[in-house]
């Protein structure tokens, strides 16, 4: 406080001692009442509910209008009164001045001179010249006030909490005062100014009252007697809180203004959460004269730098933490210092989005500071996808560069962190905060929350104990609690007083007692009794009555204590009687259906939606509601209802609260009456492009989407499709006829206009969990089988239908497959910009969703909760969804490869175990940030590998075995600290898993025929103990791929044409399978819990054994797209994913996708193979057969059927066709056949003894596979060579009717060659080392044939893997126009390189080798 008097006064300031105390308890003088209480009328409520200063009764009330400021002669407004210019003073009106100024030295004199021979005066409390009060600033007279009541407070008993009061007040009259020096901006701010000068002009009355003399026999009055002093205290700050308010909001609406559009875009079109922020929303703060203290302290703690960065304010529910949230955020934005808020919601969706709070709190930063604006934008720019990104990095990204670059000083709200979605042991918005909090020292965070086990374990974390003080709102002393429950009844009830008659003297003082016995500390309990009692058709004496004859008990957070009767309850149940006790009986349904739909919808409804979904009048739902308002947040008709407080819903909901069975509301009985009404409003009311949106276009694309989807998706429709399952409770449910019937027919009919609203509210994934949870709790029937193909259909096509509502119907349908049962419901809808020449399956292939990456897959872990899965590959780890294959979060890693990925127990870090360099490297999930990279022995060359590792069960110590050489070592550390704990060499061969066992490590050593468990501690440096020896059968082969799982001590190994598994235990056999005879086994795995047992099969699929008393049985067989799948079960026994090279399938082992017989014959067409294609010139037809085979196929492609099969006689490694003849190269042999006229028998076969010539000429010796092309005009083959040596590559062109070598030329590099379609060049590409060209050269004049180089020469349009008009492939995704119109999506298998790719004119063949076969499509003009 010194200090800031010092610097009003122009004097040294002193310095202050550095404080950061951990726990707060606020020092509050226990006499110290909350001042006098003013009548409703003289209090004026802001626009979001915050109750302002309090004004006297006369014509400068705010709410009278101002009159129209008039023009002094100088040409300056004056709010109304004329001032004269006046040469030997400065204008008033240029300063801001009124006439309360002069009116206010002067009383000031007249106080002075009153106290003057007083002991206790303002000049020696606080040293300041006298005639400070007089100085021209335009504050002298407020400077006056404040040094006159700081003056009487120097001297009371509260002087610590009340000095804290003046210092806060103090500090806004620096502010004020450095603003008052500049001119007017306008208009609204001399208005302002005025208004303010005005309330000072109410104080200097109340000034004048307080210095006049008793009369004669009274005792005499003082400056500082505690109450008055206290008003006048309330008053000043309210005023200046009022004035600096409004200001503050003008400032901010200016600010908008000025922001460049460009600007304005990106931050209108960055994803924010609606309402989250203080200024929004019908939120309100705390009443006058309440919380005083609590509210100083944090103010104070906002402007001290020396104090820790983070404030949590703990309180259990109904201790008024948010109204303090919205309090402080209304200071602070009063004092400039409000940087961004946030109040999260349970009850929207947006709100309760983890994912969304760093973006909204970024874009608020972006708005409120111009350079924190100009870093942010650019970053948005430049990244759009920023903020899909994992919190740590949107943290990183989006908030703490730009404000390290921009040096912003300012306090961040979070308000009910524990009302956000958040399913992890810590709260994962503090994690992240805790690791950047040390990075921005000029940045506060205030932060409200229950003290739920994750909000306590996330201040718990050692990086933000240390940065956080706490202050647990319901350990206040609880005399002060009811002192402020008393007063806010109290003025509740002055405000009936003062719109009723005969209330005056009520309540009693007695009744208020009973009242704050009964609320109990709750101030929910007291907002609630003033709303029940001032009931617009009842007595309030009566309503108090009978609330105050209800049994009395006592409350505590969340559930009240298990008695018949509970302070909430005996509440709720009074006030639901009341309102609904007369009402008829049969009633009681509409009742319990209408509050049922309040509390059970997924997020608040308006009435009119409830009306709409429970097909009752609006009207009559609104009055119902209105009869209970007491215990809702109600406004009109379109507004959101939702309950008052979250102990309402738990009250009625709960059999053993709500005792009445009349109100009652049960959720099995409730949830399918909601179900019911979205389902029929679905099926009355979707339609196709309900939002009348334009072809081809991707959802971002269209600018005014959000406009279109609130104009033309009513809110009951919304809320129906994307909340529809989330009243799907139980089997029962689902089962009933209606709903079953209801469901059926919204399949049947309405199903592609739902994915369609739920892509233009960017709420797909709704449609994945939806039909999951009715899958689930079918029984088989028809309309489980709709739903199962829907179910696929929305899993192969989500990342287009997450992407573009109109390639529903322009690709997702048109890429369904032939037999699919949504094709043949839907097909008429589809609107094809891409026709399907050859290549669209007829079934679903097996897999439920599939993701191909850009480089080979190195390893996958499930996480523990079976949610998530890890992938590594290069130098990244992908977190992926694991019902979509979504990518969760990227996490970017060191190491070159990864040998091993392995989750805590909690899902909450994951440890990569590295080659190259060789380290454990974790990070924290809920974060993304990087926790430690241990390198094991400090070796990180690639003699070194893990071979196993673990997380003990409480997720802090890590242990690994490793060999570098031929040494196994266990060596364990802490994961948190990196500290490494110790290591020992393993004696004997270790198994390829170490498992925790307890409190223990446990890992299993093989030597002389048996294996061997071992014991030993994770902290314990001790030699490991011997727990069991087991034997092992004779004929197992450690040699060959085997699995050891260590809980049920099973051994599964392959011998020739057999697979085993071994009960070492009881050394027996479990499975003796010759299922896979023949094959070779690519991996085998069994199901953490060992209910499973799997193998993947080369070029053969994945067989599923489950255990059985008897033994392990085949379960399941499943097709794979890959020659080499690795499985890998989830946890839950309920997925499966497959590895193989660069993709990753994921299955659900429930599916029976085909039985066991057809399996082998449909995983039979799965072969890795190299696929060859040749068109021809006019784009009629189409050559096609697979590198080695020997059966060509001619396809017709207008009609897409096959014209002419071939049975070659030799193995074909490229062909060509033309309108009259097709050639084929094979092994030293070229063969030409004529082709059928059009006309001729569909299909006929031919062989090669109908060929019309056959040569044969010499190459070089394949060692590989040849790649070799056939030009299009049938004249040349080009072939390329790869030498012995592999130093030397050769490319050699042949004349095809002489099979005459016509020239050879060196090449730079080994690739396939392909024609242009002239015929004239020849291109090779290569991932690895580029583009290369040749063109034909010949001489007629020598009759010689020659390769000119082309290298370096740019001609895009002429490669043969890209169209020469203009058509492109855009991230192996869309298939763009020349003019760039959206033409079709590529689903994920159909995704190829791009020298896989081959074009002429409007056709595109796909010859991916993980294909079955290739993929023609003919685009539009």
């Amino acid at each position: 406080m010194d200090r800031l008097l010092n610097r009003l006064f122009d004097k040294k300031p002193k310095k202050s001692p550095k404080h950061s105390p951990k726990r707060i308890s606020l020092p509050i003088p226990p006499n110290v009442s909350a001042g006098p209480l003013r009548p409703r009328e003289e209090l004026d409520i802001g626009p979001d509910g915050e109750q302002l200063h309090p004004r006297l009764k006369d014509n400068s009330r705010e709410d009278k209008e101002l009159p129209a400021p008039e023009i002094s002669t100088s040409g300056v407004a004056v709010g109304g009164t004329e001032h004269r210019s006046d040469p030997t003073r400065e204008n008033p009106a240029d300063t801001g001045e009124g006439e309360g100024k002069s009116r206010l030295a002067e009383a000031l004199n007249v106080l002075e001179r009153e106290y003057e021979n007083t002991a206790l005066t303002t000049t020696t409390i606080l040293s300041v010249p006298k005639e400070a009060a007089n100085e021209s600033s335009p504050l002298g007279p407020l400077k006056a006030i404040i040094r006159t009541i700081a003056a009487g407070y120097a001297n009371h008993q509260g002087t610590i909490a009340i000095g804290n009061k003046v210092e806060v007040l103090l500090s806004r009259i620096v502010a004020l005062e450095e603003r008052f020096d500049s001119r007017p901006d306008g208009v609204e701010e001399l208005r302002r100014r005025d208004r303010l000068i005005r309330e000072l002009g109410h104080i200097e009355g109340k000034l004048r009252l307080l210095s006049q003399k008793p009369e004669p026999g009274q005792p005499a009055k003082r400056v500082h007697d505690n109450e008055e002093v206290y008003g006048l205290f309330e008053d000043l700050r309210e005023a200046i809180f009022d004035y600096q308010k409004v200001q503050q909001t003008a400032i901010h609406d200016q600010g908008r203004k000025l922001t460049k559009p460009a600007e304005a875009d990106v931050l209108n079109g960055f994803p924010c959460a609606k309402g989250a922020e203080y200024r929004h929303g019908d939120r309100k703060g705390c009443m006058k004269g309440t919380r005083g203290a609590i509210l100083d302290g944090i103010e104070a703690w906002t402007r001290d730098l020396e104090k820790p960065p983070v404030y949590w304010l703990n309180g259990l529910a109904g201790t008024g933490k948010s109204t303090i949230a919205q309090t402080i955020a209304g200071r602070i934005f009063a004092g400039g210092q409000l940087g961004a808020s946030f109040f999260c919601s349970r009850d929207f969706e947006d709100r309760r989005n983890l994912k969304l709070i760093f973006p909204t709190i970024a874009v608020q930063l972006a708005r409120n500071y111009a350079k924190f604006r100009s870093i942010f934008v650019p970053l948005v720019q430049l990244d759009p996808e920023i903020a899909r990104e994992s919190l740590y990095d949107q943290m990183d990204k989006l908030i703490v560069r730009p404000l390290k670059e921009s040096d912003v000083s300012t306090v961040i709200v979070i308000d009910a962190l524990d009302e956000c979605k958040d399913e992890e042991p810590a709260s994962i918005i503090l994690s992240v905060l805790g690791q950047f909090i040390s990075e921005i020292p000029k940045v506060k965070f205030f932060v409200t929350g229950r003290p739920e086990p994750r909000i306590r374990e996330g201040f718990r974390l050692p990086l933000l104990a240390e940065a956080a003080d706490v202050f647990v709102l319901h350990d206040v002393e609880p005399s002060l609690v009811n002192n402020d429950i008393r007063l806010f009844f109290k003025h509740g009830f002055l405000e009936l007083a003062r719109r009723q008659q005969e209330l005056d003297e009520w309540p009693t003082e007695e009744q208020l007692d009973l009242l704050c016995e009964r609320a109990a500390g709750l101030f929910v309990y007291a907002a609630a009794t003033i709303k029940f009692v001032d009931h617009r058709n009842n007595d309030p004496k009566e309503q108090l009555d009978r609330l105050l004859r209800s049994p009395e008990s006592s409350a505590r957070e969340g559930k009240t204590r298990l008695k018949e009767n509970t302070t909430l309850d005996s509440l709720y149940m009074s006030i639901i009687r009341e309102a609904f006790g007369d009402d008829d009986p049969e009633d009681d349904d509409r009742i319990r259906s209408v509050l049922g739909a309040v509390i059970l919808a997924a997020n608040p409804l308006s009435p009119s939606t409830i009306a709409t979904l429970l097909g009752l009048s609006t009207k009559n739902v609104f009055l119902r509601l209105s009869s209970v308002h007491s215990l809702l947040v109600l406004q009109d008709i379109d507004h959101p209802v939702r309950p008052f407080h979250k102990s309402f819903p738990d009250f009625i909901a709960d059999p053993t609260r709500c005792i009445d069975r009349r109100y009652h509301v049960s959720p099995p009985n409730h949830h399918p009456e909601l179900l019911a009404g979205c389902l029929k409003l679905m099926n009355q009311t979707l339609e196709k492009n309900m939002c009348n949106l334009p072809d081809a276009v991707a959802n971002c694309e269209v600018k005014d989407l959000h406009e279109r989807t609130e104009r033309r998706l009513n809110p009951a429709l919304q809320y129906a499709c994307k909340s529809w399952h989330k009243h799907l409770i139980d089997e029962h449910t689902v089962r009933a006829p209606a709903i079953t019937s209801a469901l059926h027919r919204f399949l049947e009919k309405k199903f592609l206009f739902w994915l369609e609203v739920l892509s233009v509210l960017g709420a797909a994934r709704e449609a994945v969990d939806a039909l999951e949870v009715a899958a689930k709790l079918l029984e088989a029937s028809p309309t489980l089988d709709l739903v199962n193909d829907c179910f696929r259909f929305v899993m192969r096509f989500f990342e287009i239908i997450s992407t573009s509502s109109m390639h529903i119907y322009h690709s997702a349908l048109v890429l369904c497959p032939r037999q699919s049962v949504i094709r043949s419901l839907y097909e008429p809808h589809a609107r094809p910009l891409a026709r399907i020449v050859h290549g669209l399956p007829n079934l679903w292939e097996s897999n439920i969703a599939a993701m191909k990456f850009s480089s080979t897959i190195d390893t996958a872990a499930w996480s523990p909760c079976s949610r998530f899965i890890a992938i590594s590959w290069g130098k990244q780890t992908e977190i992926l969804d694991a019902v979509t294959l979504e990518r969760v979060t990227t996490l970017h890693s060191p190491a070159d490869e990864t040998t091993r990925l392995v989750f805590s127990p909690d899902t909450r870090l994951l440890t990569q175990c590295g080659h190259r360099p060789s380290k454990c490297i974790s990070w924290d999930l809920q974060t993304g940030g990087l926790i430690s990279a241990i390198a094991a022995e400090e070796f990180s060359t690639g003699s070194m590998k893990y071979l196993s590792a673990t997380y003990s069960a409480c997720g802090t110590m890590f242990a690994t075995i490793y060999r570098i050489y031929s040494t196994p070592t266990l060596s364990i550390y802490n994961i948190l600290s990196s500290a490494h704990i110790y290591s020992r060499s393993v004696d004997g061969r270790p198994l390829d898993e170490i498992w925790t066992h307890g409190e223990y490590l446990r890992f299993a050593t093989m030597e002389s025929g048996s294996i061997t468990t071992w014991e030993v501690g994770f902290a314990s440096p001790h030699a490991p103990i011997r727990v069991e020896s087991l034997l092992i059968p004779d004929d197992f082969d450690p040699s060959r791929e085997y699995r050891f799982h260590p809980t049920s001590s099973q051994l599964a190994f392959t011998t020739e044409g057999s697979v085993f598994v071994w009960d070492a235990r009881d050394s027996k056999f479990l499975l003796e399978s010759t299922d896979v005879k023949g094959c070779r086994l690519a991996s085998m795995t069994f199901s953490p819990d060992g209910r499973f047992f799997v193998c993947g099969a080369w070029n053969l699929g994945i067989y599923l054994w489950k255990q059985t008393p008897t033994g392990y049985t085949l379960h399941r067989k499943f097709i794979s797209n890959t020659r080499a799948s690795k499985p890998l079960v989830s946890p839950n026994g309920e997925l499966i994913i497959a590895l193989d090279g660069q993709a990753i399938q994921l299955w659900r082992i429930a599916d029976s996708v085909t039985s066991l017989s057809d399996a082998p014959t449909l995983t039979l067409q799965r072969r890795d193979n190299v696929l060859i294609l040749g068109f021809s010139p006019d784009e009629a037809l189409a050559a096609i057969t697979r590198m080695g085979d020997e059966t060509i196929t001619v396809v017709d492609l207008k009609s897409g059927i096959a014209r002419l099969t071939i049975d070659a006689g030799m193995k074909v490694y490229a062909v060509g066709v033309a309108e009259g003849a097709i050639v084929a190269v094979g092994k030293g042999k070229i063969v030409t056949w004529n082709l059928p006229a059009v006309n001729d028998i569909l299909n006929p076969r031919a062989d090669d003894n109908d060929s019309v010539l056959s040569i044969t000429f010499n190459h070089p010796p394949f060692h590989q596979w040849p790649t070799t092309s056939v030009s299009p005009d049938l004249h040349h083959i080009a072939m390329a060579e790869l030498c012995e040596n592999g130093m030397i590559h050769r490319l050699h062109l042949y004349d095809v009717l002489t099979g005459q070598c016509l020239t050879s030329v060196e090449t730079e590099f080994y690739g396939h060659p392909r024609f242009t379609l002239d015929g004239r060049e020849i291109w090779s590409v290569s991932p690895a080392y580029g583009i290369d060209g040749w063109k034909i050269i010949e001489d007629s004049e020598s009759n010689t044939t020659r390769l000119e180089h082309l290298s370096g020469i740019q001609q895009p349009g002429r490669f043969p893997w890209r169209s020469s008009r203009g058509y492109e492939v855009t991230n192996s995704q869309w298939v763009l126009s020349p003019s760039g119109k959206r033409l079709l999506w590529l689903p994920p298998s159909w995704r190829s390189d791009e020298e896989d790719r081959m074009w002429s004119g409007r056709l595109l063949a796909l010859l991916d080798h993980e294909l079955p076969e290739p993929v023609i499509l003919e685009f539009e003009e």
